[in-house]
């Protein structure tokens, strides 16, 4: 069941409840159930059923358009995700969830391409150093995901990508100077993509905001459904949901984007650097 949808149902029932001027206890006197309860479903814990939806909708006044939505909401948040039979670890399950209904995400990395621009065999590599952290059984099925994960680029609603890359990834040599080179040019393929853009972060723009390394923020289609942060670390993630924590990084995203080199001057580094391992194959 979708994570995320569950979350921005409970979000949205918070909402509406608090415009309504109700509390948790008048609310679970309507559906004749306990404060944990709705506590649990407001917090996206716990699944809710068509007819709780509806009580609650008619106890917050809910508007006609918000009614169809979220009734939508909910019926995609009981669907199986795709993701599930990839055996995608579960620190890392509810990110693809919320990835997978985002708008746009805003990704920084300091040493490696971010996932949703790896080739096969790029992310294969990735995996298979991180097999302290990966069953090497299982690093077949982590590419074939991360590689499902990529089709939301090309998607009749492809989602907006910005992405800030700490120069360090496009030298290091991952698998070898031919995987890079291959690496690299789909890259620059990507770029190309309206909805794709990439700034690298040059070593010579010194200290910078992110030194402490990787995280993503994504946004949704409602302005209501509020954005979340990931961030990555050697054993594992978590998401970031305070709005006050997301807020700051988008901050520390907009001051690496000032520092970054402009689209069309990374272009030309990102060129520079994949003759440079073409040369060495």
């Amino acid at each position: 069941m979708s994570t995320a949808r569950r979350r921005q149902l409970g979000s949205w029932l918070v909402k509406l409840r608090q415009e309504a001027d109700h509390d948790v206890e008048a609310a679970s006197r309507v559906l004749g159930c306990s404060v944990s309860k709705i506590r649990h479903l407001e917090a996206g814990r716990s699944k809710v059923k068509k007819t709780e939806l509806t009580a609650l909708l008619d106890f917050y006044d809910a508007p006609v358009e918000v009614r169809a939505q979220l009734e939508d909401t909910r019926r995609q948040a009981e669907q199986r995700g795709w993701w599930e039979s990839y055996r995608v670890p579960g620190w890392f399950a509810p990110f693809v969830d919320f990835e997978s209904f985002a708008t746009e995400a805003i990704n920084f990395e300091l040493d490696l391409i971010p996932g949703l621009l790896q080739t096969e065999r790029y992310a294969y590599e990735v995996h298979r150093a991180g097999r302290y952290t990966t069953n090497p059984q299982d690093i077949a099925r982590r590419v074939k995901a991360r590689t499902e994960r990529q089709k939301r680029l090309t998607s009749a609603l492809p989602i907006q990508l910005r992405a800030v890359i700490g120069e360090a990834a496009l030298h290091r040599v991952v698998g070898g100077p031919e995987i890079m080179t291959e690496q690299l040019q789909h890259l620059l393929d990507l770029c190309e993509l309206p909805n794709v853009i990439v700034q690298v972060l040059p070593y010579e723009a010194g200290a910078h905001a992110s030194p402490s390394g990787a995280f993503v923020v994504l946004s949704f289609e409602h302005p209501e459904d509020e954005a979340i942060g990931f961030l990555d670390t050697p054993l594992g993630g978590h998401t970031v949901d305070r709005p006050d924590d997301v807020e700051a990084l988008r901050y520390v995203f907009d001051e690496l984007r000032s520092t970054a080199l402009s689209a069309p001057a990374t272009l030309e580094r990102v060129a520079t650097i994949r003759d440079a391992h073409q040369l060495k194959q």
